[in-house]
Parts: structure tokens; C-alpha cells; sequence
């Protein structure tokens, strides 16, 4: 592994084999180990890193992927900080008055409804809330006019809805839910 060797395919996949186990076991116990599928993500993100940052790698390369799987965690869960301020701003209820929660605000877990619906969606979703794109916007990078931008990202909000009214337990599957959820805002305003 040392700076003197070739940096080619052969150096990644024996990095791979000798340290993707210790990546996995950080990011794992970072994002939980019911999240398997999310740790070898990012275990693949850092491994890429890696291949990028060849040259810059020094002999011992351990501690550099550590602090590169943990940042990658960690950008994870600031972008899950920033879809469930995205969905309050959608109009996803806070815990009620009495401090009970619904099982799926419990867990947290917003990772199994993003990943139901489409790419699509979610990059459309990513846009519109966390990006904080306009119609205008979100239309140039799609090349489709703003009206068509506004009804996709609607849309889009909409399947997502469907997917966490779905998700929780505590609604009947196809339920109402309660006011001031994640109906659009003119749905919300009585407009």
C-alpha cells in the first residue's frame, strides 16, 4: 500500500478486500446496524473516494477512510435532517399535544418511504425542497415549461404522501390524513 506502488485497479481492490470490512463496521455503527444496505452504500461511496484521492493517499490509508466513511455518514444524515425539515414544511404534523408518537415518526425512519418511490420523484422532490428550486428552476433543468414542473413536483409530493399514509400504522391504508399534513399548501390555506 505504500506511495511508492502503482495506483492502479489492483491497488483498489486490494484496499477493498483488506479494509471494506472495518468501513462497513464504522458506518454501520454510525447508522445503525439495522441499516446494512446504507452502510455498504456508503462503504461504496468511500471506496470510490478512494479511487478519486489515489495519489493523495498516504502509506497507512486506515485513517483516512475512517474519516472518509464517518463524513459520509454524516452527510447522509444531515440530507435526512434536511428531507424531514422538508417534509415539515410540507405540512407533516409534529408529535400531537401529549407527547405520543406515531410508530413511523418513533423510528424515524424516513429511508423505506424515500426509497419507494421513484428516482424520479426524489430527485424532483430534492429540487424543489431542499435545493429550494422554483418551478422556473426545476423547468430548466428539466427543459419542460414551469406548469409542467409545478403539477410533476405536485405529483411527486403526492405518491410520497400516499407511500407514508401507507407506512403508518396507525392510519388505516388509504386514510385522511390529519389536517395539516402533507396536503399541498393551497389544499392546506382553503385556497
Amino acid at each position: 500500500m505504500g506511495t511508492e506502488g502503482v495506483r492502479d485497479e489492483a491497488w483498489h481492490d486490494d484496499l477493498y478486500r483488506r479494509y471494506r470490512q472495518r468501513v462497513m463496521t464504522v458506518a454501520a455503527s454510525l447508522l445503525g446496524y439495522q441499516y446494512r444496505h446504507e452502510a455498504e452504500e456508503v462503504a461504496q461511496e468511500t471506496f470510490t473516494t478512494a479511487w478519486d484521492k489515489r495519489r493523495t493517499l498516504g502509506d497507512d490509508p486506515w485513517p483516512w477512510l475512517y474519516v472518509t466513511t464517518r463524513n459520509h455518514v454524516y452527510n447522509r444524515q444531515r440530507l435526512h435532517v434536511r428531507l424531514l425539515r422538508a417534509l415539515t414544511r410540507l405540512g407533516e404534523p409534529g408529535p400531537p399535544h401529549d407527547g405520543g408518537l406515531r410508530a413511523w415518526e418513533r423510528r424515524h425512519d424516513f429511508a423505506p418511504a424515500w426509497r419507494a418511490i421513484s428516482a424520479e420523484d426524489r430527485e424532483l422532490l430534492r429540487q424543489r425542497y431542499l435545493y429550494e428550486m422554483s418551478d422556473d428552476q426545476i423547468a430548466a433543468v428539466l427543459g419542460i415549461a414551469p406548469a409542467a414542473a409545478r403539477k410533476r413536483v405536485q405529483r411527486a409530493r403526492g405518491r410520497l404522501r400516499k407511500v407514508i399514509e401507507d407506512m403508518d400504522s396507525d392510519l388505516p391504508a388509504g386514510a385522511p390524513l390529519p389536517a395539516g399534513s402533507l396536503a399541498p399548501a393551497s389544499a392546506r390555506k382553503g385556497k
